[in-house]
């Protein structure tokens, strides 16, 4: 039997106990699918804050995203507040669609490799709608999430992470049960990463609250979006 130096056990403990303290997250509540969260998870991944299910973080980590928006008009628009390190920063972001058009022939019969590609094209276009379609040729549309850093003080950024906890944030519950349904109104979808758990919510925007998580997310939203005034604007 083959014995380890004292020096290699060691570092192979240190390796085990710095991997222990970095996971991804267990989900405590969640939209029943089919939600939305399918579709910010995908923004999420393509841009540099990553899917916050599935990162990597340390026991101390804490993140908030609040998106609003999803409708059949308007912008859909993220503020996230992250603790990480020891530090707290900010971000905003916006949903932007990306069109090119293609020849029909070949946008009919294009490898998954080949639409990656126009796609990839497309997100050099963004913000930019294909005015006339021409003859024999079809648009391929894409989306991409223009993230930029929000300049504001730690203490402002924590303030807002702590307001949105008081708004009840972390009592949301994954979906509200409406008595009739709610059309063309805009969604809030809010997640929230603490160490290893993960919440997730998605309510509708309405003018008069129905239910208390309507009047707590509202409060969530006003909390964290009111950063906005610190940081830059969000442009293609």
């Amino acid at each position: 039997m083959t014995t380890l130096p004292r020096s290699a056990l060691t570092f192979a403990l240190t390796v085990l106990v710095a991997q222990a303290g970095f996971a991804q997250a267990k989900v405590v509540s969640a939209p029943p699918e089919p939600s939305l969260l399918n579709i910010t998870r995908q923004w999420s991944r393509a841009s540099i804050l990553g899917d916050l299910r599935e990162m990597r973080a340390a026991s101390d980590h804490r993140e908030l995203r609040v998106w609003v928006g999803f409708g059949l008009t308007g912008e859909t628009q993220l503020v996230t507040l992250r603790r990480a390190n020891g530090h707290w920063s900010a971000f905003v972001a916006r949903v932007l669609r990306c069109e090119i058009q293609v020849p029909r022939a070949v946008g009919d019969t294009a490898s998954r490799a080949t639409m990656e590609r126009y796609n990839a094209e497309a997100r050099q276009h963004c913000g930019i709608t294909v005015p006339d379609v021409s003859p024999g040729a079809q648009v391929v549309t894409t989306d991409t999430l223009l993230v930029a850093p929000i300049v504001a003080p730690e203490t402002a950024i924590e303030a807002a992470w702590t307001a949105a906890v008081r708004a009840g944030v972390l009592d949301l519950p994954p979906r509200v049960v409406r008595t009739q349904s709610v059309d063309d109104v805009a969604t809030y979808v809010v997640e929230i990463r603490s160490g290893n758990e993960y919440r997730a919510s998605a309510i509708e925007r309405l003018e008069q609250p129905e239910t208390l998580a309507d009047k707590q997310v509202k409060d969530v939203y006003a909390a964290v979006f009111g950063l906005r005034s610190d940081g830059p604007s969000v442009k293609p």
